[in-house]
């Protein structure tokens, strides 16, 4: 394997100069006038005009990437809060509106209707939707619940216990649910959850604050509730709510029974008449995956395995590696969680992620340089925002697919074929076993926004009912009050509210698309690159048709996966 020494490079500015002063409201509100003022007379001067306000606010996106990257890097630093809010208070704010004047004009310029269709008709639809469903007087309704969410991670990041003779973060008494003695995993499971229920009033009044913020959004847009009013304004042009609550009824339907017999042979191996929390994390064979004893050593492993797949997505994380746009090991005082942030001049992204040394976070570096490929794949392509902001069921299919593709190359974290057997076994497992918990998480907001006035007792008695029909196996009996918060650490519900049902559509994308990779590899890789290289140039299901999938997440598709999962893990 032959790996570049190159960084990262920015791609040179056609429209302003690299000193351009973006943190001065002045600088930043005279280049919008400009654009604002420019003439067009033409259908090729409309499309440059996008482009010059496209790289504008590639500019503008690039500098709140940095800020929110250094605030999560450290979220126990308030100046670095501070930073960060002050920008978007100063900044973002009172350019939305201008924003939208600059949608306006494109989608008024008679010009629009001499360009391509093939080409330019979904940005219509995109600009069309944003033009409706903006609000002036939302704007810094939307900066409230901006800096209300950031300081969730703050909350969770900054929780740590005691136990071993050492303080630890909740990240890190993760670890103990792999331990065998089921008493250790009890107690550090009990820990972990008592510290959580510590905050839990913290964490509902901070939710209700952002809960009013929503609803008022929502009823300032002229919709009767927020569920609706968000499902419109993130583009879901290809399905409905009532597409989703039918998605949950497949879940219910052939995934749960699936799982069911999962749990069946976990409680016989384990040995036990009932399944407790600390149970489900559990190693059945009593040893603990470890692939790798760095971060050096996780990213090296990854390259290995992305360069299998295709060398252009090892290139990419690579170069990523050598401009450090890593930071990948938990500490006390990160910010909890993962992600991928892309940085729209260098044509890649930033990778945020809390490594403690155990397979998931190999699987986690994989997701998120599925997102890195993406963005890498789209950037020399593509010079219009709206066609690189990517809807979360197209960017998740990325990550989760690149999860997939690689794994059959695992061999590079593990060595042992019986490891290696596990990790394959743990992984297609675990792609039906998310599906109940990414429907509970949705059910619970769809709940939530269409009864606004419900008090935090009876979320938490809503939220104990879809525990009950999605993961009916767990035994809570004495743990009723750590059941009904147990929706505090799943920060989406917190911070970007409606983004999680994605994960369940683009993880039946992801297990279609390997269904295709075991019975033509090459075709299979081609027709993913060929996905990622489109960006939101196509509406979704267009999309999932270049990976050489369908877009459905109806009873009998979900049915056939659960089939080829099924017989996949026969074969190991």
């Amino acid at each position: 394997m032959h790996l570049t020494d190159e960084k990262l490079t920015r791609r040179p500015r056609r429209f302003y100069p690299e000193d351009l002063n973006i943190e001065s409201w002045d600088v930043v509100k005279a280049e919008l006038q400009k654009l604002l003022d420019t003439p067009l007379a033409s259908a090729d001067e409309l499309i440059a005009w996008v482009e010059q306000t496209s790289e504008l606010v590639f500019i503008i996106n690039d500098h709140v990437a940095w800020l929110y990257i250094k605030m999560t890097c450290k979220a126990d630093d308030e100046a670095r809060e501070k930073a960060f809010n002050d920008f978007y208070a100063n900044i973002i704010t009172p350019f939305k509106p201008i924003d939208f004047k600059l949608q306006k004009k494109f989608y008024n310029s008679p010009h629009r209707k001499a360009l391509d269709p093939a080409t330019y008709a979904h940005l219509n639809r995109i600009v069309a939707n944003e033009i409706e469903m903006f609000r002036e007087k939302n704007v810094p309704l939307q900066q409230q619940e901006k800096e209300l969410a950031n300081k969730y991670g703050g909350i969770m990041g900054g929780l740590t216990v005691d136990y071993d003779g050492r303080e630890q973060t909740l990240k890190q008494m993760g670890i103990y649910q792999k331990n065998r003695d089921r008493s250790v995993r009890e107690e550090t499971w009990k820990l972990t959850a008592n510290r959580i229920a510590d905050e839990a009033e913290r964490f509902d009044e901070l939710f209700d604050k952002l809960k009013a913020l929503r609803i008022q959004e929502a009823h300032n847009a002229d919709f009767d509730n927020y569920r609706d009013y968000s499902h419109q304004a993130m583009g879901r042009f290809a399905y409905t709510p009532d597409d989703v609550f039918r998605f949950h009824d497949s879940v219910a339907e052939h995934v749960v029974p699936f799982i069911g017999k999962l749990n069946d042979h976990r409680r016989e191996v384990l040995g036990i008449s009932t399944l407790r929390p600390w149970d489900k994390g559990v190693d059945l064979d009593g040893k603990t995956l470890h692939p790798f004893t760095d971060s050096d050593e996780l990213i090296d492993k990854s390259l290995d395995a992305l360069y299998k797949v295709k060398p252009v997505f090892a290139m990419q994380l690579a170069r990523m590696r050598n401009s450090d746009y890593l930071d990948l090991d938990n500490r006390k005082g990160k910010a909890p969680g993962g992600y991928n942030y892309g940085i729209e001049e260098d044509g890649a992204s930033f990778i945020f992620m809390n490594s403690v040394g155990l397979h998931d976070d190999v699987v986690t570096l994989l997701h998120e340089a599925g997102h890195a490929a993406h963005s890498g794949a789209i950037a020399p392509r593509i010079n219009i925002i709206q066609y690189r902001d990517v809807p979360s069921e197209l960017a998740e299919l990325a990550s989760m697919a690149m999860e997939l593709l690689t794994m059959d190359h695992w061999d590079v974290f593990y060595s042992d074929p019986e490891d290696l057997r596990k990790a394959r076994r743990e992984q297609l497992e675990g792609t039906l076993k998310f599906l109940p918990w990414c429907m509970i998480v949705d059910a619970l907001q769809q709940w939530i926004y269409t009864n606004p006035d419900h008090t935090p007792q009876q979320r938490r008695e809503f939220f104990t009912s879809l525990l009950d029909r999605f993961q009916p196996d767990t035994d809570w009996s004495g743990l009723e009050n750590f059941k009904g918060t147990l929706w505090h650490r799943q920060l989406h519900i917190f911070e970007i509210p409606f983004y999680y049902i994605e994960y369940g559509i683009s993880q039946l994308g992801a297990l279609a698309i390997y269904r295709n990779y075991r019975r033509d590899p090459k075709k299979t890789v081609e027709q993913y690159e060929r996905f990622l290289q489109l960006g939101y140039t196509k509406p979704m299901n267009e999309a999932f048709e270049a990976a050489g999938i369908k877009f459905d997440f109806s009873g009998d598709y979900l049915r056939s996966l659960v089939d080829f999962v099924r017989e996949e893990l026969a074969k190991l």
